[in-house]
């Protein structure tokens, strides 16, 4: 009977110290994860704003100025500035994104997805 009761003592033992050894591990694994943020490391689901300067202003003026110019008479809407395509933001993310603009043929996909996502982040001078 004795043994029986030691058996049981050692096995709720065993049990006892695996479950503190997996709790200590999570613990450690947050305590990592949290001591990461605070020393400035980036959080993997942030994401970069596209950027109008850099990114998206070289794609129009390589692809769309040519017929949205003052040079078109009125013809297209201008393009050359930010205020001009930030007011056109929308109507420019739909016809770059179903591919009907720039006349000529569609943007490489990794344009048209540039230009998509600046609309979509609200189409910031950034």
């Amino acid at each position: 009977m004795k043994n029986n009761w030691n058996f049981k003592m050692v096995l709720a033992i065993t049990a006892l110290c695996i479950i503190i050894a997996s709790c200590a591990s999570n613990v450690e694994e947050e305590q990592m994860a949290s001591v990461e943020m605070e020393e400035g490391m980036e959080d993997p689901t942030t994401v970069e704003m596209v950027s109008f300067a850099n990114q998206v202003k070289p794609i129009i003026d390589a692809r769309c100025v040519v017929c949205h110019s003052p040079e078109t008479r009125g013809i297209f809407p201008n393009l050359r500035t930010f205020a001009e395509v930030k007011a056109r933001a929308e109507r420019v993310g739909i016809r770059v994104g179903n591919g009907t603009m720039p006349q000529g043929g569609p943007l490489p996909s990794a344009q048209m997805q540039l230009i998509v996502d600046w609309v979509n982040e609200g189409a910031l001078d950034n």
